[in-house]
């Protein structure tokens, strides 16, 4: 999965959902590279709300932990494991290493922060640029799709940390969108009972 590494001295970790593997102002002693599973990386403010700022998923590494071993700077964000996950563990000082000499590898850390990087630009243009009832339609319609039943099982909080937004606005929306019989709403799930009519109300938006 990941060539560049020719060691086979690194080891390999098991991390079990809800591990918090890095908080804010830590200092990163290693770099992860992801086997399976999922990591989400978000920032959490002083008042205890979070943005959720990527996942970092197999076949993958956290950007931030790099910039952060190569800068000998804290981690400036929270990494909480949020599916089982196996990871494949690099201490710093070899990495560091590494990145001075494997063209392979500084070519896998250069496409992922680029790729990175665009997708924090999307993220932002999204929240500055777009109506949140229409980021809303598209949050729905895109779990929708990978859901049973046309059901999601999300917390308004939850719902809100994947937006960046506030509950209250999440609340609001989803109700006016109950009036008008696009969902029905439960606690702690919502059901698609016009996917139809949500697409035609995205398309018009």
């Amino acid at each position: 999965m990941f060539p560049f590494l020719y060691d086979n001295s690194y080891i390999t970790v098991k991390l079990s959902k809800g591990t918090i593997v890095f908080q804010e102002g830590d200092m990163c002693e290693h770099v992860a590279f992801i086997v399976s599973g999922v990591i989400r990386v978000a920032k959490i403010g002083e008042n205890g709300k979070e943005v959720n700022l990527y996942r970092v998923c197999r076949g993958e590494s956290c950007v931030l932990t790099i910039s952060s071993v190569l800068s000998h700077s804290p981690f400036p964000a929270t990494a909480i494991v949020e599916e089982d996950a196996e990871v494949l563990i690099v201490p710093k000082d070899t990495f560091a290493k590494m990145m001075t000499t494997n063209v392979e590898l500084q070519t896998f850390v250069y496409d992922m922060v680029m790729n990175r990087f665009m997708a924090m630009m999307q993220m932002i243009e999204h929240i500055v640029f777009e109506k949140m009832d229409k980021r809303m339609i598209e949050f729905l319609l895109t779990r929708c799709d990978n859901s049973k039943a046309n059901t999601i099982e999300m917390t308004h909080e939850h719902i809100a940390v994947e937006l960046g937004t506030a509950r209250e606005v999440v609340s609001r929306i989803l109700k006016q969108f109950e009036r008008e019989g696009y969902i029905q709403l439960a606690r702690g799930k919502i059901k698609i009972v016009d996917k139809k009519g949500l697409c035609d109300k995205f398309a018009t938006m």
